[in-house]
């Protein structure tokens, strides 16, 4: 028996899973994936109040958005950094008409954003956090200013404006690290990857393990359906038939030019295309993340960047830094994920509201159980989206709220130190207690936080030596994401438990010395283990754009040859 089945493990379900937890309802969270392992894994790695979204009037939710923003920075400040952000102008007064035509109620197709309208928007940014104001103001430069700044800058701009916002250096950790501190903490819950909804019959969900084959039932009093993309599949499953979902696709690229990587000062850059949508660029990793598109899909399953999409970047790319070339090799890897939006009939897919919503669907004698629907949200807001459907929970059941998460720190964010001094402090007691070196120890502190204290206890407790194929990873630390932190496959450990593969560092001998790893770990036959490799190498070619080469020791031999 559970009171809350809630299925789909992306950000959202984590999260209203956590909150529900937290009151000491008896929770399960299930998902047919990895944790975080599908739309979840492939945002901007923004966490940010959506500028744009003043556009469209959505203003609560930038308010909502940036309260949020600033509540990650304090309760996951190992993960989530303030982000300098600057946007080329190129106009004065563009899309003055257009504010004006919303302001009537007409809707006007995509325009460009002149230095006028985007002061307004960045005067609003800085008004809704006057009370909290723990970043930075914005600021205009003038053409000369922005140019002696960042040159490579296209120089026909007419100024410049920078605010913040804030990044998310590993958003797949971080809903991890959610799970394993409720799991840790609230006896009455319980998250399970790789577990499937089977079938709905009556008041009962038949649930099967997709790696052991078993299967298992259950009696919910209410179903939440947080399946992002597949909301629209799920409830279908369960005799609910809804259309509530309308997908936009966004693809990124990752970049190794170090010419670019300089051109960016350390900023992301916010620009708008020809065609007036917004694309990002900024450091990450040691590379530079660049996107994204904004495409109607009609299907969520294996989303990947069509050589359109980067034809679409890269051209957009060229307009704001006309001087830099990319070469196809320098493209280490490509991401996609599709946008859980609501249905909409709009013509211009940025005008689809990027706001959540709760869309219940009631129990009916032949299914006894609610169904509430999480439609929309972002990685900002997931913590008061999932409040908000929690809170329509509780209502179900009766039950008082007696915990909130506001100012609840995550993972390797708890007894974080908030300044150098005390993180200094912090790493010479580590290297009084450990055999590692205070680079290793800096290199653990910003992979894991104070969770790496953790790490290293694993690490102390046998002999540890680094991978051969990437020295900056050792055996035992991988023994350690395999062994406590749900790893079932090896795309898990190169995209979700590590940044491997956004950091463009996959080659061939790593993906077998990693599947060595997990068939040792996990017990897995090597039969088994061959499996499990190759299907990495074809998701890996088919979903991130690797070439052959990139993948199998037999094609990097031959193309050294």
């Amino acid at each position: 028996m559970a009171d809350v089945v809630v299925i789909g493990a992306g950000i959202n379900g984590i999260s209203v899973y956590r909150e529900l937890a937290l009151q000491g309802v008896d929770v399960v969270l299930i998902d047919q994936g990895d944790f975080c392992g599908a739309a979840s894994a492939a945002p901007s790695r923004m966490i940010h109040g959506g500028l744009r979204y003043l556009e469209t009037g959505e203003t609560a939710l930038v308010r909502e958005s940036l309260a949020e923003r600033n509540a990650l920075l304090h309760n996951a400040p190992h993960y989530v950094r303030p982000l300098p952000t600057t946007i080329p102008i190129f106009y004065w007064l563009a899309g003055v008409g257009s504010a004006l035509s919303r302001l009537f109620g007409r809707e006007p197709g995509p325009s460009r954003r002149g230095a006028f309208i985007i002061k307004a928007g960045l005067w609003l940014y800085d008004f809704y956090t006057r009370r909290r104001q723990i970043l930075p103001r914005h600021k205009f430069r003038s053409r000369s200013a922005t140019l002696q700044r960042w040159p490579a800058l296209n120089n026909q701009l007419v100024c410049s404006a920078t605010y913040y916002d804030a990044w998310i250096s590993y958003p797949e950790r971080l809903a991890l690290e959610m799970v394993l501190d409720t799991q840790a903490s609230e006896t009455n819950s319980l998250a399970m990857n790789y577990v499937a909804l089977a079938k709905t019959e009556g008041d009962q969900l038949t649930l099967i393990d997709k790696i052991s084959g078993a299967q298992t039932t259950l009696k919910p009093k209410v179903v939440i359906n947080a399946s992002g993309a597949w909301i629209d599949h799920t409830n279908e499953a369960m005799n609910s038939a809804s259309e509530f979902i309308g997908g936009t696709k966004g693809s990124h690229l990752i970049v190794a030019n170090d010419e670019l990587r300089a051109a960016t000062g350390d900023h992301m850059i916010f620009y708008e295309t020809p065609d007036g949508r917004v694309c990002i660029l900024f450091p990450f990793m040691d590379q530079v993340l660049v996107g994204s598109t904004d495409l109607p899909v009609d299907s969520p399953d294996e989303p990947y960047c069509t050589p359109d999409e980067e034809k679409y970047i890269l051209e957009s790319l060229a307009y704001v830094f006309p001087n830099i070339r990319i070469e196809p090799q320098q493209i280490l890897y490509r991401f996609s994920g599709i946008r859980p939006l609501p249905r909409s009939d709009a013509a211009v897919t940025g005008q689809i509201s990027r706001n959540h919503q709760c869309r219940e669907s009631a129990a009916t004698e032949q299914r006894p159980f609610p169904i509430l629907s999480m439609v929309g949200g972002k990685w900002t807001t997931f913590r008061a989206f999932g409040e908000q459907v929690a809170d329509r929970v509780l209502q179900h059941l009766k039950h008082e709220r007696t915990v909130t998460t506001d100012e609840l720190a995550i993972g390797g964010g708890q007894r974080y130190p908030g300044d150098n001094r005390t993180r200094q402090n912090l790493l010479n007691d580590w290297q009084e207690r450990y055999n590692e070196s205070p680079a290793r120890l800096a290199q653990l502190f910003d992979r894991y936080g104070t969770r790496a204290e953790a790490v290293l206890d694993y690490l102390a407790a046998g002999s540890d030596q680094a991978l051969r194929a990437l020295d900056n990873y050792s055996e035992r630390e991988i023994g350690f994401l395999i062994e406590f932190e749900a790893t079932q496959t090896l795309l898990d450990l190169v995209l979700r438990r590590t940044g491997i593969g956004i950091g463009g560092r996959i080659t061939p001998e790593l993906l077998v010395e990693l599947q060595a790893l997990l068939n040792r770990h996990l017990s897995l036959t090597e039969a088994e283990g061959n499996a499990m490799l190759q299907h990495t190498r074809d998701q890996l070619r088919r979903l991130h754009g690797l070439a052959d080469w990139q993948l199998n020791p037999a094609e990097r031999n031959s193309r050294s040859a």
